[in-house]
């Protein structure tokens, strides 16, 4: 089961059929449609796409097995099959050399046959494998019944949503919605493959679809959607459902600042797994020789809930032992097929981790949603609706309820609405105590952990800070532009002077509360946001005057000098090392000139002229000086390039025409307004919600509709434009993705509107934090 394109997943499955012998029929489900694979730009199939994989993958599991037989002279064994021709796991290197797995082309017409080693014979490889292709739409993470993203790694969450042009920012972003034509007239590739999943979603669960949409992209989205209707849902009677199309790049100010969130909080707390590595970043460097990179790679949305570090601590009275000799029991009983070889590794890994003192509960850490839990679903559900104080309370209501269940009593001093970690943490650890309670709750064990982590001083100190600097920001862009440009300065030599610090004391990271240089950058680019809303542009398309930006450009240069090693960011590609060269040769000169400062004050009455005639160092130190200084100009240019792209988010609000036009452009002006600080998708289900006419919200009418509107209208029989609030489910997309505080104030829009008879789900191509939006504006899918 695969959420990728059959020619990404292609490697792997590859090495799933040569690793595991004795497999007569192979099924392959994979949730992008079959018409899907036919109009993605860089898919090697065509329109008949499933039954032409099937049997291309014959012919080159065919060609295999026929080259290992070749090169080895023997009986083809299956782990030697996988080890010849797969060095690593995963969906690695679908597009290596051509020796090593066949291409399409190069693979054989005819059927070849392989030795079957148990059996000693040679059987026919058409009538021995069976390989089907099926669609299975439904691969989805959903956080709750009324909140999804698509899969991480999946190829429609990681297909290009924007090229590269004047208005677009980055490749996980769609461009600008400046109302106009774009230069081509082709369709990014992540809004078909957008549209075919939402399209067969609605379609398994069996309904009928209007569509509504608010920039650019999500209108050409809303047309491929409208087509496919028009065509294949055709004289049924389905239930009617509203589908809201919503631009990310429409509100970007959003999931840039730290909102009250208690999921937002957990997901940027919590190590992520690790990125399986795709065929995306294979084909990238080929891909952006052509018109620009079709895919980019997101950061896995499965958290590493790590609840071994907190049964570890002290006073945990768990049984290592023999919690370890349980899990080494599961093991060996796990799959009786391993081999003798697999067998023995899983022991050796798990006597390891008993002899690194390494608590074995450390192989239990899970992910938010359990699917073994049933409780795990409305819990997270009830956390994504409220906000940080009151998700800990609840997580600390939960616990009691559990220990009460569990019949466990514990001494600890409880403080009512308020949860700490000195009072969740002993709770976490009674409920774990036991084997058979710890596996019974983990559900509950591992949300309360995740929120440990959250609440935890080491991280909640970061996020507050992140705080009280944008209420600063928010409240300098409500005065006058110097006074914003002077607080986003202070911001940024802060950060340079706390980097430096660290690098001179020689610890490993920030003190708490201390922002590094990169948040300084994620809080400039909020900055710029907020003074591209509040002030008309002034200078050369930036929102600053030339001095005001000038002392920005001098503060960033002079931190990127104190800190290169922080800043691995697109717009420093190419100069990391000399900035690193450079700072370590001043480091070196400061204490050369010490040393010789103060030799030549103890030897002044010995030489009162000095060093005299030294005419090659002063010839080295011109050249270094002319290094240095064309250094320093090649990045003032990278820095001007980095204000280039800004000067791009601080023209949000002018250039989107829905932001431009109608209330939602004066709303973010009204001081006496409660909607000041909600984000747009709150303002925008408000005014939807209480029928109010939304200025660029654009309705796209099926094919019988426009007959209607055109034809028949002329008669008095048009059809009247349907009003999304009257519909009884709403699906909302945001198309780019969402964070936990959009879920939370959706709801609260309808809970405010009165209008309980409605049932709203919201939806985003992923899940969104700041981190996620400083790597897409200023990392390597920005196009900066």
């Amino acid at each position: 089961m695969t959420s990728r394109l059959l020619s990404d997943a292609h490697r792997y499955v590859l090495r799933c059929l040569s690793t595991h012998r004795g497999v007569h029929c192979c099924s392959i489900f994979t949730s992008i449609s079959e018409v899907a694979h036919a109009v993605y730009p860089d898919s090697p199939l065509g329109p008949d796409a499933y039954h032409e994989y099937e049997t291309l993958l014959l012919q080159d599991y065919e060609e295999l097995v026929k080259k290992c037989e070749t090169k080895s002279g023997q009986p083809v064994d299956s782990n030697t099959l996988g080890n010849l021709t797969f060095e690593d796991e995963g969906w690695s290197r679908f597009t290596s050399t051509e020796d090593e797995v066949p291409s399409h082309e190069a693979s054989p017409t005819g059927k070849n046959i392989y030795e079957d080693n148990p059996i000693g014979k040679r059987v026919d490889l058409g009538q021995r494998l069976l390989v089907s292709v099926h669609h299975f739409p439904m691969i989805l993470c959903p956080f709750s019944p009324r909140v999804f993203v698509l899969p991480s790694e999946g190829s429609v969450a990681e297909a290009c949503l924007s090229a590269e042009h004047e208005d677009s920012l980055s490749a996980g972003l769609p461009s600008l919605s400046t109302g106009l034509p774009s230069d081509g007239d082709e369709v990014p590739p992540a809004a078909t493959l957008t549209a075919h999943f939402l399209y067969h979603l609605a379609a398994k669960m069996d309904l009928k679809m209007e569509i509504f949409s608010l920039g650019d992209l999500s209108k050409t989205v809303g047309k491929i959607l409208t087509d496919m209707s028009s065509l294949y849902d055709v004289g049924r009677r389905k239930r009617t459902v509203g589908l809201l199309l919503i631009d990310r790049t429409l509100d970007l100010l959003t999931p840039c600042c730290h909102g009250d969130s208690l999921v937002d909080r957990m997901f940027s707390a919590l190590p992520r797994k690790e990125r399986t590595s795709s065929s995306a970043s294979i084909k990238g460097s080929q891909a952006q020789l052509k018109l620009g990179p079709s895919s980019l790679e997101r950061v896995p949305l499965e958290v590493q809930i790590p609840i071994g570090k907190i049964l570890t601590e002290e006073d945990s009275n768990i049984d290592d032992s023999r919690l370890s000799d349980c899990i080494e029991a599961f093991l060996c009983g796990w799959d009786s097929y391993n081999s003798a070889s697999q067998m023995v590794d899983l022991i050796n890994f798990s006597k390891k981790t008993s002899d690194e003192k390494l608590c074995p509960a450390e192989l239990l850490k899970g992910s938010l949603v359990s699917t073994e839990n049933f409780r795990g679903t409305p819990y997270l559900e009830a956390i994504l609706d409220r906000t940080t104080k009151d998700g800990a309370i609840l997580v600390k209501k939960w616990l009691q309820e559990t220990l009460r269940r569990e019949n466990i009593t514990i001494n600890v001093r409880t403080r009512p609405g308020f949860a700490s970690k000195s009072e969740l943490q002993p709770m976490i650890k009674a409920l774990a105590k036991s084997h058979s309670s710890l596996i019974r709750n983990r559900g509950i064990i591992q949300l309360a952990t995740a929120a440990l982590y959250a609440l935890d001083e080491s991280c909640s100190a970061r996020w507050d800070a992140f705080i009280s600097a944008e209420k600063i920001l928010s409240v300098n862009a409500g005065d006058t532009s110097q006074s914003l440009v002077a607080q986003i300065g202070d911001l940024i030599n802060k950060s340079a002077f706390a980097g430096s610090d660290v690098k001179r004391s020689g610890k490993m990271e920030l003190s708490q509360g201390l922002l590094s240089f990169q948040d300084a950058l994620l809080l400039t680019i909020t900055g710029y946001i907020l003074a591209g809303e509040n002030f008309p542009t002034s200078g050369s398309g930036g929102p600053f005057s030339w001095q005001e930006e000038h002392f920005l450009k001098e503060a960033i240069v002079d931190a990127i000098l104190e800190n290169p090693s922080v800043a691995r960011l697109k717009f420093l590609h190419g100069i990391t090392q000399e900035l690193e060269a450079n700072l370590n040769k001043t480091k070196a000169d400061k204490t050369k000139e010490t040393s010789t400062d103060q030799l030549d004050i103890d030897d002044f009455d010995d030489d009162q002229w000095g060093k005299w005639g030294d005419e090659d160092e002063d010839k080295d130190n011109k050249e270094q000086a002319y290094d240095d200084m064309q250094l320093k100009l090649e990045l003032r240019d990278r820095v001007d390039n980095l204000f280039k792209h800004l000067h791009k988010l601080s023209s949000l609000k002018s250039k989107n025409v829905p932001l431009r036009e109608g209330p939602l452009a004066f709303e973010s002006n009204l001081s006496s307004n409660p909607c000041t600080n909600k984000g747009l998708l709150y303002k925008l289900l408000t005014k939807i919600f209480g029928k109010y006419d939304v200025p660029g919200l654009e309705y796209h009418s099926s094919t019988v509709g426009r007959l209607f509107k055109s034809g028949f209208g002329r008669f008095g029989l048009g059809q009247a434009k349907p009003s999304l609030a009257d519909q009884n489910a709403i699906v909302v997309f945001v198309v780019g993705g969402v964070n936990g505080v959009e879920a939370r104030e959706a709801q609260e829009a309808l809970s405010e509107s009165g209008r309980p008879d409605i049932e709203l789900i919201l939806g985003g191509t992923t899940l969104l934090t700041p981190d996620d939006m400083l790597d897409l504006l200023l990392g390597q899918s920005s196009y900066i």
